[in-house]
C-alpha cells in the first residue's frame, strides 16, 4: 500500500511532536535547537486549526420568526442581518481623550474615526495621582465627559486603575493604617460614582511588584500581603457596584501571579477576569508561549483580557526602563510589516482560545506613546499603519456577519454569526420593519419580529398550484403513449 504525501506529512509531524520533546530535555545546543524545532511545530498546529476553533466557538445559531399583523407566520419573507457590535471586546486606551484642552469634543477627529471604526472597547485613564493630585479635588466631570463619548460611539468602557504602587499622588498619607482607610474610600467612592457607566475596572494593577516599593501603597501592601490587599479591594469595589466586572491586572505571566491569583481565591476574594499585560517593547513574544500564558491561567474559569498590546513597528530595545522616554525610536517600513504580519497572527491565536475575552492595544497611535514606542496602529500624523489595515480587515470583515436568508412555509429564518449584537431589516411586498436582536453564547436565539401592516395570504390550495405541472405530466404522457401506438401500427404494415 502506497502512502500519500499528505499523509506521509502527518506521520512526521506526529513523530516530531512526540519525539521532541523528550530530545529538548537533554539539554546544550542540540537540546536548544531541538525545543526551538518543537515549539514552531506546536505553533504551526495551534494556528492551523485556529480558523474551526473560531468557528465553533465565536458563533452560534439564530431563528427568526417572522409574523404578520394577526400572528400568522409570514412566508417568503427577506431578512437581512447586519452585525452592529462584537461580544468580543477588541479596543485600545483612551488616553488621547484627556489631553485634549476642550475635552473629549476635541480629539483629532483622524484619530476618532480610525477608532471608532475598529473598536468597541476603550480603557479610561483613573490613575489615583492624576485623578485626585490634590485631596479631595478629582478629575471625575474630567472622567465622566471622556466616558460619555465613548459611550455615544458604542463603546463599552474599562476604568485603569484604582490601585497602583506607581500612581500615588503625593498627598498620600504615610502609615499603612491611614492608607486602608483612604484606599478603601478612593475604590468605594470612585467605583460607586461611576457606576453604570464604567462596566469594567482594573482594581490592582500589578500587584506582584507591589509590595517591594518604598511607598504609601507599597508600604500597606507590603504590610496587608498582596493577596490580602487584592480581596480587600476587590470587595470595596464590588460593594460600590455590584453590576461592574471586576480584574486583577499584571505583567507577570508567571507561576508568581497564577499564585497570587490562588491565594486571593483561598481568602474569599473574587475577581471576573483575569488581566495579561504583554508589552513588547523588548521584542515579540513567541505566539506558542502566548498560548501556553493562556493555558497557564485558563483554569480559573474566568475570562482572560490581554489588557494592555504592544507590538512594534520599529526595532526593538532592551535597554529601556519603565520611565524612560525615548524621543528617536522611529517607525519603519520593514518594521510596520512585520507589526501587521504578527498582530494578524497575534490577534487571531487570542480570538480563537475559549478562555480570552478581550484585547486592548497599548497605544493606539504613535504620538504619546508610552516610552515613545512606534506601538502604534497609526502614526503621530495619524495615518494608517498596515498593522491597522491587517486588524480592520479581520475584526470587521472576517469576525463580522453580514447576510440575507429567507422564511420558509413556517415564517423561519435561520442564520449563523459571530455573538453580538444585530440590526435586522425584514422586508415582504413593500413592507419593511427593523429589529435589533442580540447574538449570545449559550442561549437558543429565537426571535419574533412583527412585519407592520402586513397580512399573510392564505395559502393556496394545492391542486390550484400543482395543476399546470400534472397536465404537463400528461400531456407527456400521452404523447408517449401515441407514439408508442403509432410504432406498434408501422410494425403491424
Amino acid at each position: 500500500m502506497r502512502c500519500k504525501p499528505g499523509q506521509v506529512l502527518f506521520l512526521l509531524l506526529f513523530i516530531l511532536v512526540l519525539v521532541l520533546p523528550s530530545a529538548a530535555c537533554q539539554g546544550g545546543d542540540a537540546g536548544s535547537t531541538i525545543a526551538f524545532a518543537y515549539n514552531s511545530v506546536r505553533e504551526w498546529f495551534i494556528l492551523q486549526w485556529a480558523g474551526d476553533r473560531i468557528e465553533k466557538m465565536r458563533k452560534g445559531d439564530a431563528a427568526v420568526t417572522i409574523v404578520d399583523d394577526n400572528g400568522v407566520p409570514v412566508r417568503q419573507a427577506r431578512v437581512y442581518f447586519q452585525q452592529q457590535k462584537h461580544d468580543f471586546l477588541f479596543g485600545s486606551n483612551l488616553t488621547p481623550l484627556s489631553r485634549s484642552p476642550i475635552g473629549p469634543g476635541g480629539v483629532d477627529r483622524d484619530w476618532a474615526d480610525a477608532y471608532i471604526a475598529l473598536f468597541n472597547y476603550g480603557t479610561l485613564p483613573f490613575y489615583w495621582d492624576s485623578y485626585e493630585p490634590v485631596k479631595d479635588q478629582t478629575a471625575e466631570k474630567a472622567l465622566k465627559a471622556m466616558a460619555d463619548w465613548a459611550t455615544s460611539k458604542n463603546i463599552t468602557v474599562k476604568g485603569h486603575a484604582l490601585i497602583w504602587t506607581e500612581a500615588v499622588p503625593p498627598w498620600a498619607p504615610p502609615s499603612a493604617e491611614q492608607m486602608q482607610t483612604v484606599l478603601e474610600k478612593r475604590v468605594k467612592d470612585t467605583v460607586s460614582s461611576f457606576c453604570g457607566i464604567v462596566d469594567y475596572w482594573d482594581v490592582v494593577n500589578e500587584p506582584t511588584s507591589g509590595a517591594p516599593l518604598n511607598n504609601p501603597v507599597g508600604n500597606w501592601m507590603n504590610k496587608e500581603t498582596p493577596s490580602t490587599a487584592c480581596s480587600d479591594a476587590l470587595e470595596w469595589a464590588r460593594s460600590a457596584c455590584p453590576k461592574a466586572i471586576l480584574l486583577i491586572n499584571d505583567y507577570r505571566t508567571d507561576q508568581d501571579f497564577k499564585d497570587l491569583l490562588q491565594n486571593i481565591l483561598r481568602q474569599r476574594g473574587r475577581f471576573d477576569a483575569i488581566g495579561i499585560q504583554s508589552q513588547m517593547q523588548r521584542g515579540n513574544w513567541p505566539l506558542y508561549q502566548v498560548w501556553d500564558i493562556c493555558e497557564r491561567f485558563k483554569d480559573f474559569n474566568v475570562p482572560i483580557h490581554f489588557s494592555e498590546v504592544s507590538i512594534l513597528s520599529g526595532a526593538p530595545r532592551t535597554g529601556i526602563g519603565n520611565a524612560d522616554q525615548s524621543a528617536d525610536w522611529p517607525s519603519t517600513a520593514a518594521g510596520e510589516a512585520a507589526q501587521a504580519e504578527y498582530a494578524g497572527k497575534f490577534y487571531t491565536l487570542l480570538f480563537s482560545h475559549p478562555s480570552v475575552q478581550a484585547i486592548t492595544w497599548w497605544d493606539f497611535s504613535d504620538e504619546g506613546a508610552w516610552q515613545g514606542a512606534p506601538s502604534g496602529l497609526l502614526r503621530k500624523d495619524m495615518s494608517k499603519k498596515p498593522a491597522y489595515d491587517r486588524l480592520l480587515a479581520l475584526v470587521r470583515t472576517k469576525w463580522w456577519s453580514v447576510g440575507n436568508a429567507y422564511t420558509g412555509d413556517d415564517g423561519r429564518a435561520v442564520f449563523r454569526g459571530f455573538f453580538g449584537q444585530y440590526r435586522l431589516i425584514v422586508e415582504k411586498e413593500g413592507k419593511r420593519v427593523e429589529a435589533d436582536v442580540y447574538l449570545a453564547r449559550g442561549l437558543e436565539n429565537k426571535f419574533q419580529v412583527q412585519l407592520k401592516d402586513y397580512q399573510q395570504p392564505p395559502m393556496t390550495p394545492f391542486l390550484q398550484t400543482a395543476w399546470p405541472y400534472i397536465a404537463a405530466a400528461a400531456v407527456v404522457v400521452l404523447a408517449g403513449f401515441i407514439i408508442n401506438w403509432v410504432i406498434k401500427i408501422r410494425r403491424r404494415i
